[in-house]
């Protein structure tokens, strides 16, 4: 990212921001004009007046803003959620990518508003090139991010992320989805960090934007939904085998299925979360070979033979590019004569799988979706189609969790 046309980092409207307990007297932070050419005063007695905008993640440590922050570029659906779930939605300004942002769960929470992921402007050109300049016009007051993402997938390196820090805004985010690989970079140190499960991702950035309460009331709603789902899974003996397929891959456009493993091997990663927390029985165990999925054919469908294909990122291929993605791969299968034969397509138990991108509010819901797609007798039915065009409502008495509670814990109304 380095710059070629010789200027000093150019100044920002950030306020000033204290990195840890050091404060960074830097002339290109704006609202800094205090310490430019000059001592800066001792900062203790304005910090323990009012809101505290103070938050430590892994693996950049502790960050203090100012104030709430007004502008925000997020990630990939997951930091989106997060905020949404803290009531920050409405600051998002950009974001890495927008197309796995599923927002169709917040319309069953009242009072609970969140932007067009359309409208957010990608901080990445189409061939994964970081789009420096604009990232100086965009003049974020954080990136809900974790750096190290700029580095390995948008070409940044090291002095890139510290130029951005200096001069433009923050990055306070991490990487947990999944596994991260042996080539992971880990700025700013030189070890690796640790991984945070979802309602510590709530209180951190519930810290940093002073709401913790709020996300105290969140994380408690959370708990106690995921608990109880959980408690009601049946014996594994009772549980259905699993395929658990891309929605996009398929042998007409592909030449093949991708077949995930839904275990990781970190048990705080989120991307398949649900699958980990309702005890998928996976129908190609023990077939992945250390690789988080594998290619698989008809044939080798046929041999694992699953009581039920989920769909995994269903609900963003729906709406792919302007084609329903999944509903080409469904009925690519129920077309086929191999397709045909298989036992999920036979008995109808075709569904629509969630997105790995899911915070905590997305968790609950595509929880309470698989678990009504597996374990029917416990859970009720899942009243969906899977190429339906909307995902269906929930009649209040067959809901899993509540919620009216969830919105107002959200808006602070409860």
């Amino acid at each position: 990212m380095a710059r070629d046309d010789g200027d000093e980092p150019r100044p920002t409207r950030r306020k000033c921001i204290a990195y840890g307990t050091t404060l960074l007297a830097t002339g290109s932070l704006a609202g800094c004009s205090a310490l430019s050419g000059q001592e800066a005063e001792s900062t203790e007695t304005e910090t323990q007046t009012g809101p505290s905008y103070s938050g430590t993640i892994e693996p950049v440590g502790e960050r203090s803003l100012a104030s709430e922050p007004e502008r925000i570029v997020g990630g990939w659906g997951f930091e989106e959620d997060v905020l949404t779930a803290l009531g920050m939605a409405d600051k998002l300004v950009a974001a890495e990518g927008n197309q796995f942002w599923f927002t169709g769960f917040y319309d069953q929470l009242p009072g609970v508003d969140v932007p067009d992921p359309a409208s957010l402007d990608l901080v990445r050109t189409e061939d994964w090139s970081l789009k420096t300049e604009y990232l100086y016009e965009l003049d974020p007051d954080l990136f809900a991010t974790d750096p190290n993402r700029f580095i390995s997938y948008y070409g940044a390196d090291e002095a890139d992320i510290s130029e951005i820090e200096d001069s433009i805004a923050p990055f306070f985010g991490n990487a947990s989805r999944r596994k991260r690989g042996d080539d992971w970079p880990t700025w700013p140190g030189d070890e690796s960090y640790a991984y945070y499960d979802i309602p510590e991702f709530v209180s951190r950035y519930g810290d940093l934007f002073g709401k913790s309460e709020t996300a105290a009331a969140i994380n408690d709603l959370y708990r106690s939904a995921m608990e109880d789902m959980r408690s009601r899974v049946p014996p594994e003996s009772e549980r259905p085998s699993v395929g658990l397929l891309n929605a996009q891959i398929n042998p007409d456009t592909e030449g093949s299925f991708h077949a995930y493993n839904p275990k990781t091997e970190i048990d705080k990663a989120y991307g398949k979360k649900q699958y980990r927390d309702l005890g998928v029985v996976d129908a190609f165990e023990g077939e992945y070979g250390g690789q988080s999925g594998i290619e698989v054919d008809y044939e080798t469908l046929l041999d694992a033979d699953p009581d039920v294909i989920v769909f995994h990122f269903g609900v963003n291929y729906r709406d792919w590019n302007d084609e329903n993605a999944l509903r080409k791969t469904v009925e690519g299968m129920r077309d086929s004569r191999l397709g045909q034969e298989l036992t999920a397509v036979q008995d109808d138990e075709l569904y629509v799988g969630g997105s790995a991108y899911q915070g905590p509010i997305i968790n609950l819901f595509q929880t309470e979706m698989l678990g009504k797609q597996l374990y029917s007798d416990e859970f009720g039915e899942w009243p969906g189609e899977v190429t339906a065009a909307e995902l269906p409502t929930i009649p209040e008495d067959e809901q899993l969790f509540d919620r009216e509670a969830l919105a107002a814990a959200v808006t602070g109304s409860n």
